[in-house]
């Protein structure tokens, strides 16, 4: 209820206007486009229309952003088909029972995550990754579109790329010239448009355009068209819930559920730049949840935010949610009303768009610039990019990424913030970093701790704290920009402390605010150290650590 209360709370008159121009342009994007990426999914376009339709209805309501427009994205769809093709499932009605009951998964893994709060992880996941298996999943598209756009007739075409282009090539004499007229002809149209005639709706006019051709000349006798084609509303249907599928298709849900976070994510974030609306994920992700868990009983398979239509969206002018409604419910009016006509739409037509799509996902300025950065991110770039061109199943090559990125995320907080300090009292009292080698004779050796010590980067600091071991040495250790310890890392400095001491020296503590010295309390490294060894922070900057220096240089005396 707190959707439906938010998206109405100080709504005005005058932004219905604005909701219904941004919903007119949002549908006349998506007539085409939805269809087109059911046939991704591998099913008859008039799914990406109901898919559509029940989304954008239910994402109204469970919604959180005023922009994001959702439906059918070509990711999801081809990582559905991905998935299921790996099943080998022969009867197209079996298939369309692992489609709704995959989708009811998705939606349901989605609110979990959501609930639980670990949405957020998707934050984790690095650009190198995003980029390359985007990439690398419109090569999978365009490939996956040569067969319909080429009018032929594949079997066992292969689970990857290059398989994919291989039985391709091997087919290319009994190409259908009618089907690949209409399909370049489409990509042509939309081109056009968008350099000469921006104010047309590309994708639509280049449907409508191929509609009438393929009626006028009655080529519906000479390539595939949508066919048969149902004008009625999403019909209600209960998924067959089987626990042993279900089982075989988990680790498929997973994958398509992370997928659907980073795309919403990526479109919330820009939003939240282009708009200043703040952007709330794990509720998003579990009104997505809901979203696809409602589409699995009519019709429909799983969906997530769209780049194209919520961009659309925004540039129109779209004030609210409102707009969402709007565009889904014109799809349905105009399904209902022209549904026959809807049949002669050429399949290559529709495959001409989804290739077409897909080349626009190739940036390849994005491509350079990991390239030209540094050699870490290409090597994370092209690992999987690889990977998702040449793996038989998408979700593996998304749960590769996602493994990539957490890799990294701990490589990186492994990293400690450690120096040496060297300490002047003159007029100025200067403190000044050096290097091991600069103070390792001095009669007391300062270490400056800062960030987070915790497990990942306790073998870091048992590295660096055994180069800076000297037997017989008092050891200075400042902690004032200590984030946050464990015991693991407090550990290392217990062993560094028992080393210190066996060999005949002395660690003095420093710059420990009230939480730490009560940790090192109940730990029961302060009393190894000593009270006397263990100074406070103060509000002034260095005083702790003077009086720390002051002790070691009278010890050192002694």
């Amino acid at each position: 209820m707190a959707g439906i209360t938010s998206m109405f709370d100080g709504y005005k008159k005058k932004y219905l206007k604005n909701d219904f121009s941004a919903g007119l342009a949002v549908a006349a994007v998506s007539f085409p486009q939805v269809m087109a990426y059911a046939l991704l999914a591998g099913v008859n376009p008039v799914y990406g229309l109901y898919t559509f339709i029940v989304s954008t209805i239910i994402a109204t309501f469970t919604g959180r952003s005023s922009y994001m427009v959702v439906g059918p994205t070509n990711m999801v769809a081809v990582t559905i088909a991905s998935s299921l093709n790996a099943l080998e499932i022969v009867d197209a009605g079996n298939y369309m029972q692992f489609v709704f009951l995959l989708t009811f998964m998705i939606g349901a893994v989605q609110v979990v995550l959501g609930s639980l709060q670990v949405g957020s992880l998707v934050h984790f996941v690095s650009q190198p990754v995003i980029v390359g298996l985007t990439v690398g999943v419109s090569l999978i598209i365009m490939t996956s579109q040569l067969e319909k756009i080429l009018g032929l007739t594949l079997e066992n075409s292969g689970g990857n790329v290059l398989s994919v282009l291989y039985s391709v090539l091997t087919h290319l004499d009994v190409i259908n010239f009618y089907a690949f007229f209409m399909g370049i002809f489409s990509i042509g149209v939309i081109i056009f448009c968008k350099k000469f005639v921006s104010w047309l709706p590309p994708y639509l006019f280049s449907v409508s355009i191929s509609l009438i051709i393929v009626y006028l000349f009655n080529l519906e006798n000479y390539l595939e068209v949508v066919g048969e084609f149902r004008s009625s509303l999403p019909a209600f249907n209960i998924p067959a819930f089987d626990f042993q599928e279900m089982r075989t298709l988990f680790s498929a849900a997973l994958s398509i559920a992370i997928l659907g976070f980073t795309q919403v994510l990526s479109i919330v974030k820009v939003m939240e730049k282009r708009t200043g609306e703040e952007a709330e994920l794990n509720r998003e992700f579990i009104g997505q949840g809901i979203m696809n868990m409602v589409c699995s009983f009519f019709s429909s398979f799983a969906a997530t935010g769209s780049f194209t239509k919520s961009f659309t969206n925004l540039e129109v002018g779209a004030k609210s949610r409102i707009s969402e409604l709007i565009s889904g419910l014109t799809v349905l009016l105009f399904m209902i009303l022209f549904g026959g006509i809807v049949s002669y739409i050429p399949i290559s037509s529709l495959a001409g768009i989804v290739i077409l799509v897909a080349f626009y996902m190739i940036d390849m300025e994005e491509i350079k610039k990991h390239f030209s950065t540094t050699k870490f991110d290409a090597v994370i770039f092209s690992a999987t990019f690889i990977t998702t061109i040449l793996t038989p199943r998408l979700d593996y090559a998304i749960y590769f990424g996602v493994i990539v990125s957490f890799i990294l995320v701990l490589k990186n907080t492994s990293e400690i913030n450690y120096s040496h300090i060297s300490y002047e009292e003159d007029e100025e009292e200067n403190f000044s970093q050096e290097s091991l080698q600069e103070v390792k004779e001095d009669e007391y050796i300062v270490i400056n701790l800062s960030g987070s010590l915790h497990f990942n980067t306790s073998e870091n600091l048992k590295n660096k704290l055994n180069k800076s071991f000297r037997e017989d040495k008092i050891f200075v250790i400042r902690m004032r920009r200590i984030e946050n310890i464990d015991i693991t890392a407090i550990q290392e400095l217990e062993k560094f402390v028992d080393r210190v001491q066996a060999s005949g020296g002395e660690v003095i503590m420093c710059g420990l605010d009230k939480e730490l010295c009560d940790i090192l309390k109940q730990y029961g490294l302060y009393d190894k150290i000593g009270e006397e060894n263990c100074f406070s922070a103060r509000d002034d900057i260095f005083r702790s650590t003077k009086k720390a220096i002051k002790k070691a240089e009278n010890d050192v005396e002694d």
